[in-house]
């Protein structure tokens, strides 16, 4: 990305344009799944603008969601500065770089604003990765506009991880503290936000964190030059694959506590939307892992093993069912844990990881679903809600991080294919 002079952004001149009528729906009644590059930007476009049609810009929130999406204030995951945010911004940002090389800034602009707004800090808990992972943003941010302001609060959290390094074990587990003095249970909280209290989580003790954590951490060493970083990134990597690697499956398990569970057909819970995960965090890792670093291969290797593995699991309709190996255990459509998968896919024949031929069909298959659970006014339906395992979906369920997913899985396949890699 070429770097641009930062123009002074007025919050009351962002909020005006956040707030005007250019976020109007595109009038679109049915979109394209061909492979065409200007299908996969008008798709992505319309996707992009009902997401913005959501945003409060005096709460600095994304509002509407029905009750059950665990949207609502009290909710320690859609903090503006949380992972639900985080990972719908993750996507955003690659396609506000596509829409900027197409002469529209309008997108960065709204990404900036959020950020400012944020005034480019974290959610409360500095160890864990939901709660850091929004600062993938500003590192986008910091890429397109060079203002040093935006990465500062991320280099001193994670210098103080540094200095301070999480030493608890991986064994998933919810804590009750009380207290001594009164016996009464004394809750988590960050203002009005409740938190499950998960000592494991102080590391990447589960699936989710391959996403949120480590693209971050290599994605600050490249800009610094900064090796403590990546160093850091890949040591607690790999302790996690050592926890979670399925070697006989070649899959991840989302966390400890469903090493033993299986389906009612006999095979292990593998919850798509988890080793989705995975997956897109392997393909972000890829795409700023130095080529020569020592470890490149062994990464490569377990991405390939897993893509293949995940291409037989792939349903006729181009989905993945939420549970991966019992796909008749919850029948249902589900596009989060897809669009992970399909980015990663798309990400991983882009940069020559994977096969092209083997794996454009998955690609086009799973492209095909998820543009058809697009609804006409640019709604991302069928998202199973914030979850930790396999659970059913309705065709009304919407989410901003399959959101974000979607515009990552659009945004590779519109490199692709500006690029001849594939038809």
């Amino acid at each position: 990305m070429q770097r641009t002079t930062m123009k002074k952004l007025s919050l009351l001149g962002a909020a005006m344009l956040l707030l005007s009528g250019n976020l109007q729906a595109q009038s679109i009644q049915k979109l394209s799944s061909d492979m065409d590059k200007q299908d996969v930007y008008e798709a992505m476009r319309h996707v992009a603008d009902w997401q913005w049609q959501q945003y409060d810009a005096e709460k600095n929130e994304f509002t509407g969601y029905e009750e059950g999406a665990h949207m609502d204030p009290s909710s320690g995951d859609s903090h503006p500065q949380g992972w639900v945010y985080a990972a719908l911004h993750v996507g955003m940002t690659r396609w506000a770089e596509l829409a900027d090389n197409q002469g529209d800034a309008s997108y960065y602009q709204k990404l900036a604003y959020v950020a400012k707004r944020n005034q480019y800090l974290f959610a409360p808990r500095i160890y864990n990765a939901d709660d850091y992972a929004i600062g993938q943003l500003y590192l986008d941010l910091y890429e397109q506009y060079g203002d040093e302001k935006m990465i500062t609060p991320l280099k001193v959290i994670f210098d103080q991880i540094l200095l301070n390094p999480p030493t608890v074990g991986l064994t998933f587990d919810w804590v009750e503290t009380r207290s001594t003095n009164t016996g009464k249970k004394v809750n988590d909280w960050f203002g009005t936000r409740g938190f499950h209290h998960t000592p494991c989580k102080n590391r990447w003790c589960w699936a989710d964190a391959l996403f949120m954590g480590p693209p971050v951490w290599i994605h600050l060493a490249r800009i610094t030059g900064d090796k403590r970083y990546l160093d850091f990134a890949d040591q607690e990597f790999w302790a996690t694959v050592d926890l979670l690697w399925d070697k006989d499956d070649h899959l991840f398990f989302r966390d400890s506590r469903f090493f033993d569970k299986r389906e009612k057909n006999g095979e292990k819970v593998i919850w798509a939307r988890g080793v989705g995960w995975v997956a897109a965090g392997l393909a972000r890792i890829l795409e700023q892992l130095p080529a020569d670093h020592a470890s490149r291969d062994k990464y490569e290797d377990i991405f390939r093993k897993m893509m293949t593995r995940l291409a037989d699991a792939q349903q006729s309709d181009g989905f993945w069912r939420p549970s991966v190996l019992a796909p008749e255990s919850q029948p249902y459509q589900e596009s989060s844990g897809t669009a992970l998968l399909a980015y990663a896919y798309a990400s991983g024949i882009r940069h020559g990881v994977l096969d092209k031929k083997t794996f454009t069909p998955v690609l086009k298959k799973s492209w095909k679903a998820l543009v058809g659970a697009v609804q006409s006014d640019g709604k991302l339906g069928w998202v199973q809600q914030i979850a930790a395992k396999p659970d059913s979906v309705d065709a009304e369920d919407t989410q901003m991080y399959a959101v974000g997913a979607f515009l990552l899985t659009g945004s590779e396949l519109y490199q692709l294919l500006d690029k001849e890699m594939i038809k």
